[in-house]
């Protein structure tokens, strides 16, 4: 079966690959269809495994059950429409997405309803059967609603809804996303070596990862202990200690997250940032697992070759915090 994502489109390369990623971690074998800032297309024989995706996803809106795609003309969405019957059986709903600023989508809408509504009840209220497309420049995607993400939770647990609050977090929509980054599996262990808050820690442990923190600072510890039992995770271990002690209380790790110190806000002990950081990945390679991956957040893409002792580079991510600021997002593998 083929199945559409929709992509948010908040980040121009982080959702596409949060989804690739995720299929890794759910061990699902697919055939990529097509892919671009809009959606990923997939085939797969592992369909009763897509759900698990619905749970994980942070930057996705929806996953369908792909009908077509066609060209924005017309005459090729009626033609594609009428060649892709829908065979399942209820109350039917069009709903759409126009993300193109030059495509009218009221004649394309009006295709698809004409098509897909005769001769069944029509209701926008919980439809049985809900037909949804995304309308871009160039290609009208179709397809079926199986699940709809739940992106509010991740606004409840922004830093000011948590039992401890610090300025410095990142984003839970952001933090999940980097977790999915390494396919962690459920079970499998992650850490985050410069824990603060807890953010990273919150969104792997919510998806059934075992959680190791450590941070320089006491209270952050303190900290992230209360987020943690607030939310009611179980399966984790924190420690006080500075990244080159990290291997005296954890002997391995599956996956690494964590966000490196980039300013004047947060306190690297008067230890200079490249020194930092160098000793950082210096230590995560002695306990990351082989072929384990590390998502490291940093201030200077010039550091990036510091790590190139004890990673192989996967990919970057860009990601401009404010005007001033652009954080750049690294997945290294070991």
């Amino acid at each position: 079966m083929r199945f559409l994502f929709e992509l948010s489109k908040e980040h121009e390369t982080i959702p596409k690959a949060e989804v690739l990623s995720c299929l890794k971690a759910e061990k699902i074998h697919y055939e990529l269809i097509d892919s671009n800032e809009n959606v990923v297309i997939i085939d797969t024989v592992y369909e009763k495994k897509i759900e698990s995706l619905a749970d994980r996803l942070s930057y996705t809106f929806h996953i369908d059950k792909f009908l077509f795609s066609s060209s924005t003309d017309i005459k090729d969405v009626k033609n594609h429409s009428l060649n892709n019957c829908i065979k399942e059986k209820g109350s039917i709903a069009i709903k759409y997405k126009n993300r193109s600023k030059n495509i009218d989508s009221r004649e394309i809408v009006k295709i698809l309803a004409t098509t897909y509504t005769k001769n069944r009840e029509v209701t926008l209220e919980k439809p049985e059967i809900e037909v949804r497309a995304l309308i871009t420049d160039s290609t009208v995607y179709v397809g079926l609603k199986l699940f709809e993400m739940n992106r509010s939770q991740f606004e409840e647990r922004k830093v000011q809804f948590r039992p401890f609050f610090s300025p410095i977090s990142l984003h839970p929509k952001l933090a999940r996303a980097l977790v999915n980054l390494t396919s962690v599996k459920k079970n499998e262990t992650l850490l985050d070596p410069f824990c603060g808050t807890g953010g990273i820690l919150l969104e792997a442990g919510l998806i059934g990862v075992r959680v190791f923190g450590s941070d320089i600072e006491s209270k952050m510890i303190e900290g992230c202990k209360k987020t943690l039992d607030h939310y009611k995770i179980r399966d984790y271990r924190l420690f006080c200690s500075d990244i080159g002690d990290i291997n005296k209380f954890v002997d391995s790790v599956d996956a690494v997250v964590t966000d490196l110190p980039y300013g004047k806000s947060t306190t690297t002990k008067g230890e200079e940032m490249k020194k930092l950081y160098s000793r950082a990945f210096e230590n995560i390679s002695k306990i990351l697992n082989k072929n384990g991956k590390a998502v490291i957040g940093i201030s200077d893409k010039d550091f990036i070759s510091l790590a190139s002792e004890y990673f192989s580079l996967v990919e970057v991510h860009e990601f401009r915090a404010h005007r001033s600021l652009t954080r750049y997002f690294v997945v290294f593998i070991k």
